[in-house]
């Protein structure tokens, strides 16, 4: 078999952009991503679908159970201290959710001496499920002045609560991507979530609710396009409002309906965010029966866009409502081009059984024994026929190209459409294309 090592010249890697489109329904709690029906959940791109068919036997997410390598293969609960060292500070063993070993001396003292401490639990592994798709999901935001926060207390080994205040109302999702959202203010000041005086508003401590639609990277890849997001709103089948990011910077402005040449909302293209934060009315007085929040009527606004998508409310009245979404994302296709050469003189034998007249005698005894080796045979000579009649010359097809790894391993074929006719004048290149 003939092999040859590609060189730097055969070689060149390229990378290409590519930007899908997406076109997201949304009406009664499913979501049909570019016009296609999902069988199961509330729609989306299918992920792990080599659980599709299965009933048992599912393909599971787990971890392996305890606290420190050997000892994390052995416990379940958390936390469990098998081997410690320095100031490590910890009030008793904790097993199965209880404490179980109270350890002295006081909890202010220095273990680095300590000896282990060795805890009975529970084996195994902790197992979880994977979802068969990944929806966008909806999540309607308030201002709160506090909350009840859960943490598990070293020094009694049980799990405690405390009440945390705000010095003011805060919208803890909007707080958290204030920073975030900073690099973007070199497009638009809007993105600058503080008030001032050119942006009278605050979207950490304003009173207003702030609607958010998360998009997983898995629709956009790298980034979301500049420009390409744009929302409709649909009463009972007819559009409502819409709007769009049409200057390219983040800015979601009104298209069409109330809120026309009114900024309703901000695009954060990299972490797939969407904010509507308008609370102008867009639907008539007639659309006051829709129940946004599953029990109260309220006049829609882009504050409720994207209603009973994952967002755990439902209500007849919102079958009246539906919603249109539509991005492009931006992925990143590495490809790499590879040159085959077949050159003069080379790849003219052939280990085809039939590339060899096999009618003439192979097989000649060597010796007085029953030890025969093979003997020579001519090689056909395929440029003949039964109207063409020529001299012999060694003539082969190549039909398929081989691409080998370092270690020898076949990790590639190409097959031509046509086998290419190779004697010892011609020379041939094979321009052969990979993604990455």
């Amino acid at each position: 078999m003939h092999k040859f090592e590609f060189t730097s010249d055969d070689l060149f890697i390229n990378r290409l952009k590519a930007y899908p489109e997406y076109n997201i329904f949304i009406y009664q709690s499913r979501m049909y991503v570019n016009k296609e029906t999902q069988p199961n959940g509330s729609g989306g791109i299918v992920v792990y679908d080599i659980n599709s068919n299965k009933s048992t036997g599912k393909i599971l997410p787990f971890v392996v159970t305890g606290s420190d390598k050997v000892a994390f293969k052995k416990y379940q609960y958390q936390p469990l201290i098998q081997n410690h060292s320095g100031d490590f500070q910890w009030g008793s063993a904790y097993v199965n959710g209880t404490a179980t070993e109270t350890v002295s001396p006081a909890a202010s003292t220095n273990y680095s001496s300590l000896a282990t401490v060795v805890t009975q639990g529970q084996s195994g592994s902790i197992t979880s499920s994977y979802g068969s798709e990944s929806p966008i999901k909806r999540r309607l935001t308030e201002v709160t002045g506090g909350f009840a926060a859960n943490y598990f207390n070293f020094f009694t080994a049980i799990t405690s609560s405390t009440s945390v205040s705000f010095s003011a109302p805060t919208n803890l999702t909007a707080s958290a991507l204030q920073n975030v959202a900073r690099k973007y203010t070199v497009m638009s000041d809007h993105f600058i979530f503080a008030s001032s005086p050119q942006r009278p508003r605050d979207l950490v401590t304003g009173s207003n609710s702030i609607n958010f639609i998360n998009i997983p990277s898995m629709y956009y890849g790298s980034t979301i396009k500049k420009g390409s997001v744009e929302l409709n709103y649909y009463i009972t089948g007819s559009k409502i409002a819409s709007c769009a990011d049409t200057s390219h910077n983040g800015i979601l402005i009104g298209t069409t309906g109330s809120t026309l040449g009114s900024v309703v909302g901000l695009v954060m293209y990299d972490e797939g965010i969407i904010m509507l934060t308008s609370s102008n009315p867009i639907a008539s007085s007639d659309d006051n029966g829709i129940l946004y929040d599953g029990s109260n009527p309220i006049t829609g606004s882009w504050q409720y866009y994207g209603t009973t998508l994952n967002d755990g409310i439902t209500h007849p009245t919102l079958a009246s409502a539906s919603y249109d979404l539509n991005f492009k994302g931006t992925n990143y296709i590495t490809s790499m081009t590879m040159f085959a050469h077949a050159k003069k003189g080379q790849l003219n034998h052939s280990n085809n059984p039939t590339y060899r007249n096999l009618n003439t005698t192979r097989v000649n005894q060597t010796g007085s024994g029953l030890i025969f080796s093979e003997g020579p045979s001519d090689i056909a000579n395929i440029v003949s026929g039964s109207f063409v009649s020529s001299s012999f010359e060694k003539t082969t097809y190549i039909s398929k190209v081989h691409i080998y790894d370092e270690d020898g391993n076949l990790i590639g074929i190409t097959s031509l459409a046509n086998p290419i006719k190779k004697t010892l004048q011609d020379e041939f290149t094979f321009k052969m294309k990979l993604d990455l």
